[in-house]
Order: structure tokens, then C-alpha cells, then sequence
């Protein structure tokens, strides 16, 4: 999961639902409609964040 060329973090559903503010279904939307990079893992699904510096 780890890749040393992208910089960012890997979040669990949880994670990724408090850092955008949205839901478990609008969760799934977005992951359907291909908006969100993840990787599922055994039942679990986890996000990848960009970090940005401003």
C-alpha cells in the first residue's frame, strides 16, 4: 500500500468520512464514480490523500 513516489496518507473509511465531512453512503458514491483513489482490503476500504503544502 505504501509508495515511496506518491506523498500523502492512507485512511480507513472512518478516517476518510471525518476528514471530508460526508457520509458512508456519499462515501461509496464517490468511490463508485471513481473520485476517490482506494484499495480495498479484505472487507475493509482504504483512501489515499494527497498531501498538500501550501
Amino acid at each position: 500500500m505504501e509508495n515511496q513516489d506518491q506523498k500523502g496518507k492512507w485512511l480507513s473509511s472512518k478516517e476518510a468520512m471525518a476528514h471530508l465531512k460526508i457520509t458512508g453512503c456519499e462515501l461509496m458514491h464517490r468511490r463508485e464514480r471513481g473520485e476517490l483513489k482506494f484499495e480495498k482490503r479484505g472487507r475493509a476500504y482504504f483512501y489515499f490523500f494527497e498531501i498538500t503544502r501550501n
